[in-house]
């Protein structure tokens, strides 16, 4: 405690702010960051004790891992990543940070191979304990404190002359006014739409698609392995390089077309698989749609203010846990009516057809969603003063309108 408390005091001094502040940063970014990987610790923790105790129920690693939704650390990773990032390279940057979700992705089946399934547990267990103690040691802030003063003032205001009681029922209220962003313009109406389409068909692919094509298509461990590490390899070259290059060619809002028209695609392949070759083309179309990821968090940072990075990323993330829960519950329907007919993965073309949806709300999109959109011609104001003496409104004109 002395020596974050000293670490605070430097920092506070550094930047010409009081400790109070200092304090108000760290809880903001660093706490919530320790906090969102701790709760990640839970799922190979609970892996670990059910290997060493046969009889526990699975029900608890479901349960810690539903947990982990309450803080999200990547969102939290987005919202710093926004702060010191210009508009024209989140997007890339983002990406950046899924390369090295994709790098894990590609090692961890074949690790599991080479280690067996406890060893690969207990190493996961610890590599997600080492983040804790980066996220603790090296996280660096990156909030203005000029940012966070502004966000703490709004909050006092909003509580300014409340009694207890009004403070009370506000704080319950509170999560339906910060979801409330997602209604602000139709900007955002669209992009909350995407992530509820998009969530509900990778949520429904991830939970269905191994038990499938182990089913049906006589996938086995090694099989697994490679279709993962060609997935996690992919991941890394298309958000690393492909990323940048489309868009910068095309701009946010046609990549994001893209890359739904693709998730169309590869849900429809799989739906119409008879054998592993269409599924190995099938997954290696789905690591371009990982692009969408990344180029829609980078529409949302750049359309709000610095304060307000946190609460967009959070609240669309709030969205997709709810599309996570309804996305296996639909296609887990559709299979049930369908397995045992001559279309058995008709619940993909199902989900190829959500897919579609996406695409329609992704191209209606408006020009805001580029962050290389072209300046607009300034307006003047009809007066009665010379040509040269008018003044084009301000620069701090917002984005968005309300």
């Amino acid at each position: 405690m002395t020596l974050i408390f000293l670490s605070l005091a430097s920092f506070s001094r550094k930047l010409n702010v009081g400790i109070e502040i200092s304090l108000l940063l760290f809880i903001l970014y660093a706490g919530i960051l320790v906090i969102g990987v701790l709760l990640s610790t839970l799922s190979p923790l609970c892996l670990v004790m059910m290997q060493l105790c046969p009889e526990m129920s699975p029900f608890w690693f479901y349960a810690v891992g539903s947990s982990s939704g309450l803080v999200n650390w990547i969102a939290v990773a987005l919202s710093a990543l926004s702060d010191v990032m210009p508009p024209k390279w989140r997007a890339p940057s983002f990406g950046l940070l899924l390369a090295g979700l994709s790098l894990g992705f590609a090692m961890a089946p074949g690790l599991a191979l080479l280690l067996g399934h406890f060893n690969v547990s207990v190493m996961s267990l610890f590599a997600v304990l080492l983040g804790v103690v980066v996220s603790v040691v090296f996280f660096p802030e990156t909030l203005a404190p000029q940012a966070a003063l502004e966000a703490k003032m709004k909050r006092e205001a909003r509580l300014e002359g409340l009694n207890s009681k009004e403070k009370l029922l506000w704080n319950i209220k509170r999560p339906i006014f910060e979801l409330s962003i997602l209604n602000r313009n139709r900007l955002f109406r669209l992009l909350s739409s995407l992530a509820f389409f998009s969530g509900v068909v990778s949520s429904g692919d991830q939970t269905l698609l191994l038990y499938y094509i182990e089913d049906r298509l006589g996938f086995d461990d090694k099989d697994i392995a490679l279709m993962f590490l060609m997935m996690g390899v992919l991941g890394i070259f298309v958000q690393a390089v492909v990323l940048k290059i489309l868009n910068d060619a095309i701009g946010e809002r046609l990549l994001v077309t893209f890359c739904f028209v693709l998730g169309s695609i590869h849900n429809i392949l799989y739906g119409f698989a008879v054998n592993k070759t269409m599924v190995f083309i099938a997954a290696g179309i789905s690591s371009l749609v990982g692009m969408s990821f990344p180029t829609i968090s980078a529409i949302k940072a750049n359309n709000v203010n610095e304060s307000e990075q946190g609460r967009i990323q959070g609240a669309l993330y709030s969205i997709q846990a709810l599309a996570s829960g309804a996305g296996p519950i639909v296609m887990r329907t559709v299979y049930k009516y369908t397995k045992d007919t001559a279309y058995p993965g008709a619940m993909f073309m199902v989900a190829g057809g959500i897919m579609l949806i996406a695409v329609a709300c992704a191209y209606a999109l408006p020009e805001e969603a580029n962050s290389k959109r072209p300046e607009p011609r300034p307006v003047y104001e009809e007066t009665d003063v010379s040509e040269g003496d008018r003044v084009p409104p301000s620069a701090n004109t917002p984005l968005l309108e309300n």
